[in-house]
């Protein structure tokens, strides 16, 4: 006597099959990495793409001949509906890429700076590669991220050292803000004017019942004290350079018999009170904010 199988028992052979004959087109392996969950609005969007040619030929990427021409693209969807738009539709970040044969090659992409992502919004990504010598568009796995303000709490306009004396002073407007990163509310920093914003940075976390500071100095450089762990504080100093701001010093202090705290007594700006920490004693890395978070030694220096 014959017995059937079911019919969802009968199409597993079938969907094996179409998994494997795509795995066996694959011939690009593509993988995506969001390094957060939540962004804050302006803050740079890096993106890891690990690529791994497995082609077995070698793979010239933006070149000049026809056969060359491979690019990178990447397919946004937003949970508003809204369309994101590129900031420049000729850009391929894989430009002068050259992939030899089962070569693997990571690349940080900052996704902000090719596409509009300043309109606060759930955002899925994805990352698309193709080439005139491979039949098909190979396309990464997707990551989803956040992006949201943050909250203002202190503010300062700051002048710009002009090129000359009869020039006119620009003027910049410095946002120490609390943020909600997903996990916890963090410091955040930010430098911007009416029609540019020019540097936002993690500063740490936010610890309850601490006072930050901010300041800037006669060269215009912007210094944050703030507290980040018990008894640990992370002083940095912000610079214009160029078109944007950039990181020129960071510092981490233990508090004494008294709090940190910025000071002009002297006739500059420097950090009174406490002693400088010292890296792998009162404190230690950690990835979770980037090189600027870290977080004290336990049990010794809390």
């Amino acid at each position: 006597m014959r017995t059937s199988l079911p019919k969802r028992l009968r199409l597993l052979p079938l969907l094996l099959l179409l998994v494997i004959a795509h795995n066996a087109a694959a011939q690009i392996g593509l993988r995506l990495d969001a390094k957060f969950k939540r962004y804050l609005r302006y803050e740079k969007i890096d993106l890891t793409l690990l690529i791994h040619n497995y082609s077995g030929n070698t793979l010239i990427f933006g070149g000049e001949d026809i056969q060359d021409s491979g690019k990178l693209s990447f397919t946004i969807d937003t949970q508003s509906r809204h369309i994101v738009s590129s900031l420049d539709p000729s850009a391929n970040p894989l430009r002068g890429i050259i992939l030899r044969p089962g070569e693997r090659r990571q690349l940080t992409l900052t996704l902000n700076a090719l596409y509009d992502l300043q309109r606060e919004d759930v955002y899925t990504v994805c990352a698309n590669v193709e080439h005139a010598r491979l039949p098909n568009i190979h396309q990464s796995n997707s990551v989803t991220f956040e992006v949201r303000e943050g909250t203002r709490l202190l503010e300062k306009n700051i002048g710009l050292p002009a090129e000359s004396d009869t020039a006119m002073i620009a003027s910049l407007q410095v946002s120490l803000m609390l943020f909600n990163d997903g996990i916890g509310t963090i410091y955040c920093l930010r430098v911007e004017d009416d029609e540019n914003v020019y540097g936002t940075f993690r500063i740490g976390p936010y610890i309850a019942g601490s006072q930050p500071q901010m300041d800037a100095d006669s060269s215009s450089a912007i210094h944050v004290l703030v507290q980040v762990r018990p008894r640990l504080y992370s002083y940095a100093i912000y610079s214009m350079v160029a078109d944007e701001v950039k990181l020129r010093q960071q510092q981490y202090y233990v508090s004494d018999l008294n709090i940190p705290t910025l000071s002009r007594d002297t006739g500059y700006l420097r950090v009174l009170h406490g002693r400088l920490a010292r890296e792998g004693i009162d404190y230690e890395l950690r990835d979770d904010y980037g090189n600027q978070e870290r977080s004290s030694r336990r049990p010794s220096r809390q």
